[in-house]
């Protein structure tokens, strides 16, 4: 069954055709609103948060943005319509086509307007301006954010543990990733590499911030050889062996569904700890996992082996006590 529905069946699939068509509507309306204040050049660089430094013509400046937003948009839309592209894979792809049109309607909106604030290109300053232009690139969350979230492929929810009213439980299993073992192995091989030349060659505060950067780095995948997922009367719980560093949290009142699956990487981000809007997740591996669904709709996903087991406990868990038969009652 195509889990993706035509353009104009879903209101969320007009909603977010409606913000593919945003940043070229706006780039063209701030043009019309500012053109008699615009002179021949507007901004383009800056080397600091002071005053530019650099300019381009206003006219191939607003070509290239509305050129850029326009293919975008119009890419975006030909994925919403197409019946035969899946919901997973369009929303995916809006993503990086809002992003393509955050970035060139950046390259207009902020330069633009602080030339026509200032007058001239020259006399144009960045200022905290530079958090907007950079808000800009990140547009590519607004149509993932609005296209509706694809159904997980073969997922299933098992029959929940037989608890008595009384009775808990807990589950508990540590799992090892050696692929991070062989990348934390490549990073510690390539720090030596890097910090050989730098010692001899670069300033000593470049030397200890680059070894600072791959420290971090080389502690972040050494995070993720073991875990530590654990069911219980607290929820779900993922805590990484270095330090006991709590990875994730899920209480039982903020659970709404849990099912079991096969988690593909590539579905996911990649491997690691991804963070997506409205999804994150912890994938080893491909295979079977465990997928939570929470109050607020948002998933966290793990890959497990047997994750029925985890999976049919915490449904017990966090189903709402059902209240004792009154004496006299059949």
């Amino acid at each position: 069954m195509n889990d993706h529905t035509p353009l104009l069946n879903g209101p969320r699939q007009v909603f977010a055709g409606a913000a593919l068509v945003l940043p070229p509507a706006t780039i063209a309306m701030t043009f019309l609103i500012w053109r008699d204040g615009l002179p021949e050049r507007i901004a383009s660089h800056w080397s600091d948060l002071g005053a530019a430094d650099d300019s381009l013509p206003t006219v191939g400046v607003l070509l290239t943005a509305l050129i850029g937003s326009g293919v975008a948009m119009l890419a975006g839309l030909a994925l919403i319509a197409l019946p035969k592209v899946d919901a997973r894979t369009t929303r995916g792809a809006l993503f990086w086509v809002g992003m393509v049109q955050g970035l060139a309607a950046a390259i207009w909106l902020i330069p633009a307007w602080l030339t026509y604030q200032a007058g001239s290109a020259e006399d144009a300053v960045l200022g905290p301006w530079i958090i907007v232009l950079a808000a800009c690139t990140l547009y590519g969350a607004v149509p993932y954010a609005i296209y509706p979230r694809a159904a997980i492929a073969d997922a299933h929810s098992p029959e929940p543990l037989p608890l008595s009213p009384t009775e808990t439980g807990a589950w508990s299993r540590t799992i090892t990733a050696r692929i991070f073992v062989w990348v934390a192995v490549f990073i510690v091989a390539l720090t030596i590499a890097i910090m050989i030349p730098i010692t001899f060659e670069a300033d000593i505060s470049v030397a200890w911030f680059a070894l600072l950067v791959m420290v971090v780095s080389i502690v972040a995948v050494v995070a993720f050889i073991r875990l530590r997922i654990t069911v219980d009367w607290r929820g779900l719980r993922v805590v990484s062996w270095l330090f006991a560093i709590p990875l994730k949290r899920i209480p039982l009142d903020r659970i709404r569904t849990v099912e079991s699956t096969e988690l593909r990487p590539s579905e996911w981000g990649g491997w690691g700890y991804r963070v997506m809007p409205g999804r994150s997740a912890v994938i080893l591996r491909g295979g079977e996992g465990l997928v939570v669904t929470t109050t607020d709709d948002k998933q966290f996903a793990i890959t497990l082996d047997d994750a029925d087991t985890p999976a049919a406990l915490l449904i017990a868990l966090s189903a709402p006590p059902q209240p004792a038969p009154q004496e006299g009652t059949q």
